[in-house]
């Protein structure tokens, strides 16, 4: 079993006595937390090759979790309560996974800017019918963290059961089958976005299920087809609804190819809460260079992401034959390496132009390019626009 980071500050023999108890705001300590959680995770990386050595580092991380509690923490065995946040064990979770690297950045990227859904709760005195934890059929559901900066949404949750069933699961699903999608309902200002947005709750160390669900606001539209905006720092109000819970295992499949249930809950869990659509960081900047026919107009920088505005030609024409009018595009850094992609809006237009926004994760590069490929083997580029970020 993966040694659990949360055991390492216990540890430590730290005097408290030393320190200073001090008190923090809820978005404070949240930022403190992420901040002493990847040290943590990093000394435990090191803790074989280096001896004693990790405990030294360790030592000083201590001394910041004491700025963190509310009421100041006497004991380091309480550590481990300081730590049971979601996106601390989400990145636990991908430890040794084949995609470790890029989900640990998105999750220490997103949970650095995020907010507790109970701060969100209570910048709100007076406004009822929020409900942030439900608990059915020996389930209980939370919301833990929120992200939104008008173009992408991210909150957390966590499961806890006694159900034996789902507790010998790999990860717990709302949808049990392919094409079943009434096991959940989830809409943000009463838009559906059920089935895209939501993924399974993964196991944790301490038993417990963990997820974190993004939606694109940027390809979001309502009934009408009309496309979803936000207005800044206003409210959008999230509504989840859950009738069916089953568990799987991810290394073991069924006749039909599926992967082997370990037990399904049927209940009602129902969680609806509050969003700040926080654009108060979103800084705008022009770019206005042109390729190949491609055009980069502007970016804009967020708490987490970096968006771009790209008007594209219509590459079913020459000299670019593409009879699908669809290649490849990116942001690389100044080292060649594509940076992660968050969400992407096409509208194409009838004469085959198309007005592109692609959203990355984005931590203070200064030297980007977009780039532009033919998707095939030969992976012929088209256009490569350099530009600097402010």
């Amino acid at each position: 079993m993966k040694e659990s980071i949360y055991g390492l500050l216990n540890e430590i023999e730290t005097d408290f006595t030393e320190y200073e108890e001090m008190e923090l705001s809820s978005q404070e300590k949240e930022k403190h937390k992420q901040r002493i959680l990847m040290e943590v995770s990093s000394m435990k990386n090191r803790k074989k090759k280096e001896g004693k050595v990790w405990k030294i580092a360790a030592g000083a991380a201590a001394a910041c979790v004491i700025t963190v509690g509310a009421v100041g923490l006497s004991n380091p065995v309480l550590a481990k309560e300081l730590f049971s946040d979601v996106f601390g064990k989400l990145i636990e979770n991908t430890k040794g996974e084949k995609y470790e690297k890029e989900d640990t950045e998105r999750y220490t990227k997103i949970g650095e800017s995020a907010v507790a859904v109970q701060e969100e709760v209570e910048k709100r005195q007076g406004e009822e019918g929020y409900i942030t934890t439900t608990e059915n059929n020996g389930v209980k559901i939370s919301v833990s963290d929120i992200y939104c900066d008008g173009y992408v949404l991210y909150f957390t949750s966590s499961l806890q059961t006694d159900n034996d069933g789902l507790n010998k699961a790999d990860g717990i699903g709302t949808i049990l089958d392919k094409g079943d999608w009434q096991a959940e309902a989830l809409t943000v200002e009463g838009m559906d976005t059920s089935g895209w947005a939501t993924k399974a709750f993964e196991k944790s160390e301490d038993g417990s299920f963990v997820t974190v669900n993004q939606i694109n606001l940027m390809n979001a539209t309502d009934e009408n087809n009309a496309d979803f905006v936000v207005d800044e720092n206003g409210t959008i109000v999230v509504d989840w609804k859950i009738n069916k819970l089953t568990g799987k295992l991810w290394d073991a499949w069924d006749d039909q190819g599926e992967y082997q249930t370990t037990g399904m809950v049927e209940g009602d869990w129902h969680l609806r809460f509050p969003v700040t659509v926080d654009k108060s960081l979103n800084e705008v900047f022009d770019i206005n260079k042109e390729e190949n026919g491609v055009l980069v107009k502007r970016g804009i920088k967020t708490k987490a992401g970096l968006v771009l505005e790209v008007a594209l030609p219509d590459f079913r024409k020459e000299p670019y034959n593409d009879k699908y009018n669809d290649p490849d595009t990116g942001i690389k850094n100044s080292e060649g390496n594509y940076l992660q992609c968050l969400s992407m809006k096409s509208d194409i237009h009838e004469d085959g132009t198309s007005i592109m926004q692609v959203m990355v994760l984005y931590n203070g590069e200064k030297d980007l390019s977009f780039e532009v490929t033919t998707r095939d083997e030969y992976q012929n580029q088209i256009a490569k626009i350099d530009f600097q970020v402010p």
